[in-house]
């Protein structure tokens, strides 16, 4: 007899990826009757059945699912082990409050104090939010050196000939003390400028 019980995932779901070694060893504790059936939604007997379900259900088309055709129960997207093994003893599993979005940040139009004044925005909102976060939310600190990484890239890139030409130009206006300043960036302007004449030769 096969067991009542559905996971429907497809091809290229990274959540379904994250989510199936959880089924796969939560199956090896059951036997043959009790063990969730793995489906794959990319396959057309598996979509019959997940159609049919969505459909009966008025569900949208998410995956990953887990669904229990004796009782018509179902979970929508990723979830931990635990909640898959709430989900066959048909234990209520306890209600998530929603999250704000976490704050964002501008890479390319803040400043240092910007990133500061984020990364304090973000640290107090892991803590708000810390007994109410999914397992697979990625870590504050993780998060903070990504976009610390990313926003540091930015600022340290190479600039493009134009680039360089406009901050010099926009420098050249500004009053300088020395009067070398001056001379030297006069003179990488005009070699600047020899660049830009002979690069438009050669287009």
């Amino acid at each position: 007899m096969a067991s009542p019980i559905y996971y429907f995932t497809r091809s290229g779901c990274a959540w379904c990826t994250r989510m199936q070694p959880s089924i796969e060893h939560i199956n090896k504790t059951l036997n043959d009757e009790q063990k969730i059936q793995i489906l794959n939604v990319d396959d057309k007997k598996s979509r019959v059945i997940y159609d049919t379900i969505l459909t009966s259900n008025k569900l949208r088309a998410i995956t990953p699912m887990l669904y229990n055709s004796n009782i018509g129960t179902f979970l929508l997207g990723y979830q931990d082990k635990r909640n898959v093994e709430q989900f066959l003893k048909a234990n209520p599993l306890k209600e998530r409050k929603p999250l704000k979005p976490i704050p964002t940040f501008d890479i390319q139009n803040s400043s240092k104090k910007d990133f500061d004044n984020w990364k304090k925005s973000v640290i107090l909102w892991y803590g708000e939010n810390q007994k109410d976060l999914p397992s697979n939310v990625i870590s504050q600190e993780r998060m903070i050196d990504m976009v610390y990484t990313q926003f540091m890239a930015y600022r340290t890139k190479p600039l493009t000939i134009e680039d360089r030409l406009s901050k010099l130009e926009e420098q050249s206006h500004e009053p300088q003390n020395y009067r070398e300043e001056c001379e030297m960036m006069n003179k990488e302007l005009k070699i600047l400028k020899l660049q830009i004449k002979k690069l438009k030769r050669l287009k």
